[in-house]
This record gives structure tokens, C-alpha cells and sequence, in this order.
């Protein structure tokens, strides 16, 4: 279990801004990814507080649940939101990964980001303090893509085997290092907010569901959920 809508909430929000983050990019000669990242990396990790908590699609078995952010300022504007989205996402998955690996018994000394948002070198560094550990950038960052190859070559004879296709075919870009005074911030944070707001908000979220569905039972479906 990852994260659900985790990028999809950073295509949400870009399309939610409009046309004036696009335009000013294009003012500037850069893609509009480029540009919020510009601006989200002036904002200090964190995010003065804001937080992003990234229940954008509920389980089944959680209907009540929704999309959070909290903690808003006055003084915050769009590039804050944006990057508490791109926080929200790596402590989500720092979240998952740690307890996939208390299960496993296993302990992991670096993370390989791929995908659209590992383009980004404000999420990359953001993963690396949020999972203080190594943060690498393949130069082929599509690792469906990468891996279907590897698979051709060695299904076509290319190379020996797995260990070989992957020394031979894959190269890293570039490796984003914790920053330890963000791996500090961003580690108390996590423990002793971000874990704990769910337990708060739910029984909220709870209740409105329950108001705006009034004619469902809303209970019954949950707990029938909750016993499969």
C-alpha cells in the first residue's frame, strides 16, 4: 500500500491554479513545473506548518475520508500549498515504506525516485531529508519503461543475465544527500504531527459524511468494510 492521488494531487493543483502560473512561466522560458518548484523552494521546510494530508481518493472501506490541508497563514500563498503537497507525498510513502520494512526485517541504505516528479530537484531533496537517506536519479527516470527493456535484452540474449542488463543499461544521474537540519524538522514533524492528525480530523470527516449521506447507512457500510 503506497500512497493514493499522490502526483495525481500535484496535476490537481496545478490545474486548479489556471492560466497565471502558466503564464508567468512562459514569461520566464520555463515549464510551469518549474516555475511552482521555483517558488516552493523559497518557502523553508515545513512549510511554516502547512500541512497536506493526501486522502484525495477513500478507500472503500473509509468513505469519509477526504483531502486535508491545515495549518494555513495569512501570509502563505500558493508556492506553501505546493509544497506541502510534494511533503505530504513523501511522508506518506516514508510512512508505508517504514513499516514495510519493520515487517520485512529489512533495513535500506538508499531510495531511487522515478517518474515525472523525480524531474523536480526540490522533491528529490525533499525525499532525501524526509527519508534521510541517499535520494538517486536514474538518467532514464521511467522505470516501467527501463525495466521492459532490460527485460527484452536479456529475454533476446543481450546480456547474461539480470545483474549485467542492469549494470550495463542503467546510470545514475545525480544523488541528492540529507540536509540534517531539515532531516531534524522534518523528522519531528512527521512523528508528532503529521502521524497524528488523522486521528483527529477522521472523527470530523466522520460526521459530516455521515450528515451528507443521512439517508445511507453509513455505519453499516463501514463496519462491513471493516470485517472483509
Amino acid at each position: 500500500y503506497g500512497i493514493r492521488r499522490g502526483m495525481w494531487t500535484v496535476s490537481w493543483f496545478r490545474e486548479l491554479l489556471g492560466d497565471s502560473p502558466i503564464q508567468k512561466a512562459r514569461k520566464l522560458g520555463i515549464f510551469t513545473e518549474d516555475y511552482l518548484n521555483r517558488e516552493a523552494e523559497k518557502v523553508p521546510p515545513g512549510s511554516d506548518g502547512l500541512m497536506t494530508v493526501l486522502d484525495w481518493l477513500a478507500n472503500p472501506w473509509e468513505p469519509f475520508k477526504r483531502g486535508i490541508m491545515i495549518g494555513f497563514n495569512a501570509h502563505m500563498n500558493f508556492a506553501y500549498m505546493y509544497r506541502s503537497i510534494l511533503e505530504g507525498i513523501a511522508y506518506t510513502l516514508k510512512n508505508n515504506f517504514d513499516a514495510m520494512c519493520q515487517e520485512l526485517h529489512k533495513n535500506i541504505t538508499g531510495i531511487i525516485i522515478t517518474g515525472g516528479g523525480s524531474n523536480s530537484d526540490l522533491f528529490m531533496q525533499i525525499f532525501a531529508d524526509v527519508f534521510n537517506l541517499p535520494a538517486k536519479r536514474n538518467e532514464i527516470n521511467g522505470s516501467a519503461s527501463l525495466g521492459a527493456a532490460i527485460n527484452t535484452a536479456v529475454a533476446v540474449g543481450s546480456y547474461a543475465g539480470y545483474e549485467e542488463a542492469v549494470q550495463k543499461m542503467v546510470r545514475v544521474r545525480d544523488t541528492f544527500f540529507p540536509i540534517p537540519k531539515n532531516v531534524d524538522i522534518y523528522g519531528r514533524l512527521n512523528r508528532q504531527v503529521y502521524k497524528l492528525v488523522p486521528s483527529y480530523t477522521d472523527e470530523a470527516l466522520k460526521k459530516s459524511f455521515a450528515v451528507l449521506n443521512a439517508n445511507q447507512d453509513t455505519e453499516g457500510v463501514i463496519a462491513r468494510w471493516s470485517q472483509t
